[in-house]
């Protein structure tokens, strides 16, 4: 069976869609991937004539998927599924949809090889975990598979999906789940979703994951740099101990990865530096303790993130901040004092987002609590875009979000700031934010080498998304 992959583009292919595509291989299935974004999509996709086309999609991404399978299903009448979070959390897609044949909820290692045997017709379509399809004329929600629990028994990822994909860089992920309850994630919902149906937080052993990146590194003569995507790696100090030792021997490559403040200790980054980490994210979200407490649920005191900045700082790796404006029952002086925090810290990028209230999330039923948030409202493409909530000061909201990493770096614009946020340069604003964010991301966060050829190339497909 040949299956085709629809991906974001050539820089973020989602290590979820190579997990799968390294099944199907297992399986005997031949895969081929095409970018979203591709000059001449549906002739390709002609050509290639696939028997099925999978994509995954975050709630919001969903719609620009959603336009483009729709267009390739009319043209070429390929069978579709649909996979990742917007599924997952929002399975009545496949009843809005009559373009969409299939969606499959959850994690799918497991359902997607049954999908594939019931196409092929060794298995019943109604014994496929996960699945969502139609069965005349309604739509049938199948039970959920129990959740791998052993993550070593998973293959590796394949990652040579696009010709001229990103190899200098690339993801990595060493487990699943996180066992915090942050009002704006689905991981409440998602914990639901599983219960009784197995561990939710689950980590792969040091030796699986060295294994993959010994492999990696033979494999790709060109790789630099490893980002590993976990919500929270050191989470588990001993584990990260482990790594760290041998990492350093064995693999010996720059990395990135994500921490959380209460977990940060002078140790654990001096570990993480001497194993080559050369970059970290972490969440700030907002000055404000009673936000950051009571309305976002997080734990963190103020002295605990700059305690947890200051070890990063320390240990020579580079900190870039994550932090969130427009929160319900915050103010616009509450997003500047969250600036002015990033000022105190001084981290090496520094970006933030706009609060989304995704639909079944805490902070989405406490918005309407608050009069904030209407049934039905649009939620943006990406949380840098726009903010839906109800709030005073908006626009300047906004503004201040296309201005805060500038402003961190640039001591006139911080001077200008609050005239600055009161004029409508927007567009310009924009374009500066996003030329920032892209040289921080580069020079920064990833500090890997391109050639002239290939640093054009990834900026024009970047500029040209609007996932970032």
């Amino acid at each position: 069976m040949r299956i085709l992959f629809l991906v974001h583009d050539p820089i973020t292919i989602p290590l979820g869609i190579g997990y799968l595509a390294s099944i199907a291989i297992d399986l005997g299935h031949e895969i081929s991937a095409l970018s979203l974004n591709m000059k001449d999509l549906t002739d390709t996709v002609r050509k290639t004539a696939p028997d099925i086309l999978a994509f995954g999609t975050t709630t919001g991404f969903h719609r620009k998927y959603s336009e483009v399978v729709k267009s390739l299903k009319e043209a070429t009448g390929v069978l579709t599924i649909m996979g990742g979070a917007h599924p997952t959390f929002f399975p009545e897609v496949l009843s809005e949809n009559s373009w969409l044949d299939y969606a499959m909820r959850g994690e799918a290692e497991t359902a997607f090889p049954q999908f594939l045997e019931a196409l092929d017709g060794r298995r019943s379509i109604g014994e496929v975990g996960n699945l969502l399809y139609r069965e005349n004329g309604q739509i049938r929600e199948n039970q959920i598979l129990p959740l791998v629990e052993d993550l070593d028994t998973i293959p590796f990822p394949y990652r040579d999906l696009l010709p001229g994909a990103n190899r200098k860089a690339v993801f990595c992920i060493t487990g699943r789940g996180c066992p915090y309850d942050c009002s704006y994630c689905f991981n409440q919902s998602f914990r639901q979703m599983y219960s009784g149906l197995g561990k939710y937080c689950r980590r792969r052993s040091v030796g699986n994951v060295i294994d993959e990146l010994k492999e990696l590194k033979e494999e790709n003569t060109e790789l630099q740099m490893i980002i590993f995507q976990d919500d929270i790696f050191i989470l588990d100090h001993e584990w990260v101990r482990e790594f760290c030792r041998k990492y350093s021997i064995e693999i010996a490559l720059p990395f990135h990865c994500h921490l959380r403040a209460n977990l940060v200790t002078d140790e654990i980054m001096g570990l993480l530096a001497e194993a080559g980490c050369i970059s970290v994210k972490m969440a700030l979200e907002t000055a404000n303790p009673r936000l950051r407490k009571e309305v976002l649920n997080r734990d963190l005191s103020t002295e605990e993130l700059l305690n947890a900045c200051r070890a990063v700082k320390e240990s020579g790796i580079m900190l870039v901040t994550q932090n969130i404006l427009g929160i319900p029952t915050g103010t616009l002086e509450d997003d500047l004092d969250t600036l002015r925090l990033n000022y105190e810290i001084q981290p090496d990028f520094a970006f933030a987002t706009l609060m989304q209230p995704y639909p079944r999330t805490k902070i989405s039923e406490f918005s309407k609590e608050q009069g904030l948030l209407s049934d039905g409202d649009y939620i943006p493409d990406s949380f840098f875009d726009d903010c839906i909530l109800n709030l005073p000061d908006n626009d300047r909201r906004k503004r201040l979000r296309q201005l805060f990493a500038l402003s961190i770096e640039f001591k006139p614009v911080r001077y200008l700031l609050k005239t600055l946020i009161r004029l409508p340069l927007d567009c310009l604003y924009g374009f500066l934010d996003k030329l920032w964010k892209g040289y921080c991301i580069k020079q920064r966060e990833f500090p890997y080498k391109l050639s002239f050829r290939e640093y054009v190339s990834s900026m024009l497909t970047y500029f040209r998304s609007r996932y970032y």
